[in-house]
C-alpha cells in the first residue's frame, strides 16, 4: 500500500511538472493590454459639400483619439467599397458623412436594399468628389461585422433623419418614420445597437459621450445641442425588439434628428464590447480594385438603340474584343453617367413644405449617381438597358464596368470605354442645320436650303395616305411649317425697323415621321438695311403648335446681309 501511495505521489509530481510551465503564456496572455474601441470615419463623395464634411470629419477623428488610439479616416475620393468594408470590421463607433439614399422616394416603387439606406461611395479609388456609388443595407449587412452594440452616426445625410432632400417636398410623418427605421435596418443588421441620424448637427457631441462617459445613448442623444425637445417614440418594425425615436423642430415637420436603439444602451456597454487595437489603427494596404486588363480587352464607342427621348429607356450597346483565352466575368454589371453639358440653374423653390437647401445636405444631381444595372454579354458586344435624363439637352455618357458584386474595375478598366456626347431629346423637338450660304443680299427674296429633323416621339401632321387621321372624313393632310422672325445684332434704329418687316418661311413634308430629315427651301425676304443679322428658327406642327413655345431652345443662324452692287455704268 505504501508503494502506491508513493507511486501516486510520483504521478501527480510528474504532473505537476508537465502543467506548470504552461502557466506561464497563460499569465502573458492575461498581462496584454485590453481591447479599445475602433472608431471608422468616412466620408463620401458629396459635390461641393465634401471639403467641409473632410473638415467635420478630421476635427471628429481628433477628438476621437482624446479616447481611443484606434481610430481610421477614410475620406472621397479614395472612399470606395472594399476599402469601407475592410476598415468597418469590428468599429465600436462610425461616423459617415455624404449623400443618403432612402425609402419612401421618388427614385423607386418600393425598397430597394441594393442602393437605398447605405453609403454614397466612391465607385473606385482616386477618383472625384461628385461622381458616387450607393452600397445600400443589403451590403451592409452581409458583408460587415462590427464591434458588439456598436453605434453609427450619420451626419448630414438626405432621408436618414427622416426628411427627404433639399428641393423636394418633406413628406408626411409617416413616410419620415419608415425612412428612419428603414436606414437603421441595415446597420442593426451588421451588429450594431443604436443608429443616430443628424441632419445639421456635427457628431462632436455623441463621440464625446459615447468614448467619454458612462451616459445612456438616449440620454446623450436628448441631452445634444441640435436638440429640439419634440421626441416622439415608436416601436421599429424593421429591427424587432428595437425602438425608433424622432426629435422633430416642429409635431410633424422638420425631421431633422432620429435614433433607433436598443433600449437600455449605455457608453459603458460600447466600451465593454470594444475590439480595437491599443496599439493604434493598423496600417493595411488598400484592397485593390478589380482589373480586366489582364484579359487584353478592347472596346468600341458606346451606341445607343432608337432615338433617346427624355425620360425614356434606350439600350447601350459597347463592342468589345478580347484575348482568345479569355472571358468576361459571368454576371458582369455596367453603369451609366449623363453629364449636362448644357448649365441649368438649379430651381429650389422655398415654402412651408419644401426643405431648403442651405449647403449642409446635398441634394442628388443628374450626372452624379453610379448604379449598376446587369449586362448580356455576347460574343462581341455587351448590351444593357438605361433610362435617358429626365431633362432635353447635349449629354456626355460615360459607361463604368463592375464586377458582379457591383464594385467598379479599376481606373485603367474604365479608360478603356470611350464616352459619346448625346442629344436627349423632348417628346416635342426637331434639329434644323442651314445647308446653304448665310450671306445674302439687303432686301431681295431667296431662299436658303434647311435640313430639319423630327426628333421627338410623334409625327407632325398627318400624310395625305393616313387613314388613321382620315376616317369618316377625318382631318385632310397636314405639315408643319418653320417659320423664321429676323432680329438686328447691333443696336441700330435702321437695322431694328427692317428686321421687323423681314420674314422667313418654309413648309415641311405632311406626316413628318420622328427618326427622320428633310430638305426644305426656307424662303426669305431679306432686310433692306446691311449689317448683321439672328434668324431666330421655330417650327409649329399642327398637333403640338410652337416648339419654342413647348420649351425646345429656337435654332439661331447668323447672316451676313450685304448691300446691292452698284449697277454697272452704262457703256
Amino acid at each position: 500500500m505504501r508503494q502506491v501511495v508513493i507511486a501516486a505521489l510520483a504521478a501527480v509530481t510528474m504532473m505537476a511538472g508537465v502543467v506548470a510551465p504552461m502557466a506561464g503564456p497563460s499569465l502573458a496572455l492575461a498581462a496584454q493590454p485590453a481591447a479599445v474601441p475602433k472608431v471608422v470615419v468616412i466620408v463620401g463623395p458629396s459635390g461641393a459639400a465634401t471639403n467641409r464634411y473632410r473638415a467635420e470629419a478630421r476635427a471628429a477623428a481628433d477628438l476621437a483619439r482624446t479616447f481611443t488610439p484606434d481610430v481610421t479616416e477614410l475620406y472621397s475620393p479614395n472612399a470606395t467599397w472594399p476599402a469601407a468594408r475592410q476598415a468597418l470590421q469590428g468599429a465600436s463607433l462610425v461616423i459617415y458623412m455624404g449623400h443618403g439614399n432612402g425609402w419612401p422616394s421618388k427614385y423607386r416603387d418600393e425598397l430597394f436594399g441594393g442602393t437605398q439606406n447605405g453609403f454614397g461611395l466612391n465607385p473606385s479609388a482616386g477618383g472625384n468628389d461628385d461622381t458616387h456609388q450607393y452600397f445600400g443595407e443589403s451590403s451592409i449587412a452581409d458583408e460587415i461585422r462590427l464591434a458588439p452594440d456598436a453605434v453609427v452616426l450619420l451626419n448630414h445625410l438626405c432621408y436618414a433623419s427622416g426628411s427627404s432632400e433639399p428641393g423636394l417636398p418633406e413628406g408626411t410623418l409617416e413616410e419620415a418614420r419608415q425612412r428612419v427605421d428603414n436606414y437603421a435596418a441595415g446597420f442593426i443588421r451588421a451588429g450594431a445597437s443604436a443608429v443616430v441620424a443628424e441632419a445639421y448637427a456635427s457628431p462632436d457631441h455623441l463621440v464625446r459621450s459615447i468614448l467619454g462617459s458612462r451616459r445612456s445613448i438616449e440620454t446623450s442623444w436628448r441631452r445634444a445641442p441640435s436638440a429640439n425637445s419634440n421626441v416622439q417614440a415608436f416601436e421599429s418594425s424593421r429591427s424587432p425588439g428595437y425602438v425608433a425615436m424622432m426629435d422633430t423642430t416642429g409635431g410633424t415637420s422638420g425631421f431633422e434628428r432620429s435614433i433607433v436603439l436598443r433600449s437600455g444602451l449605455a457608453s459603458a456597454d460600447v466600451l465593454r464590447g470594444a475590439r480595437g487595437s491599443a496599439t493604434g489603427a493598423p496600417l493595411q494596404a488598400a484592397p485593390a480594385d478589380p482589373s480586366l486588363l489582364e484579359t487584353g480587352l478592347t472596346v468600341g464607342a458606346p451606341t445607343l438603340r432608337g432615338t433617346t427621348v427624355a425620360g425614356e429607356p434606350t439600350r447601350v450597346r459597347l463592342g468589345y474584343d478580347i484575348d482568345a483565352q479569355a472571358s468576361l466575368p459571368r454576371g458582369m454589371r455596367a453603369s451609366v453617367r449623363w453629364d449636362a453639358l448644357d448649365p441649368v440653374a438649379p430651381v429650389v423653390p422655398v415654402d412651408g413644405d419644401v426643405m431648403p437647401d442651405f449647403g449642409i445636405i446635398v441634394p442628388e444631381r443628374p450626372g452624379d449617381v453610379v448604379e449598376p444595372v446587369d449586362v448580356g454579354v455576347a460574343a462581341t458586344g455587351i448590351g444593357f438597358d438605361v433610362v435617358a435624363p429626365a431633362s432635353p439637352g447635349r449629354y456626355r455618357l460615360s459607361v463604368t464596368l463592375h464586377d458582379p458584386r457591383g464594385v467598379a474595375y479599376d481606373a485603367a478598366t474604365q479608360a478603356l470605354v470611350p464616352a459619346l456626347l448625346v442629344r436627349i431629346t423632348g417628346e416635342l423637338d426637331a434639329g434644323i442645320l442651314v445647308a446653304g450660304s448665310t450671306e445674302v443680299t439687303a432686301g431681295t427674296a431667296t431662299d436658303v436650303p434647311l435640313w430639319v429633323a423630327n426628333l421627338g416621339r410623334d409625327p407632325w401632321g398627318a400624310a395625305s395616305g393616313d387613314r388613321r387621321r382620315q376616317l369618316d372624313g377625318g382631318e385632310p393632310a397636314s405639315a408643319a411649317r418653320v417659320f423664321g422672325q429676323w432680329l438686328a445684332v447691333a443696336d441700330d434704329p435702321d437695322q431694328r425697323a427692317a428686321a421687323s418687316v423681314a420674314t422667313a418661311s418654309g413648309l415641311l413634308p405632311a406626316g413628318h415621321e420622328p427618326g427622320t430629315s428633310e430638305r426644305i427651301e426656307l424662303a426669305l425676304t431679306v432686310p433692306t438695311v446691311p449689317g448683321e443679322y439672328l434668324l431666330v428658327l421655330d417650327i409649329v406642327t399642327p398637333d403640338g403648335g410652337s416648339l419654342i413655345a413647348a420649351g425646345r431652345e429656337p435654332t439661331l443662324v447668323r447672316f451676313v446681309v450685304s448691300a446691292p452692287e452698284p449697277p454697272a455704268p452704262r457703256q
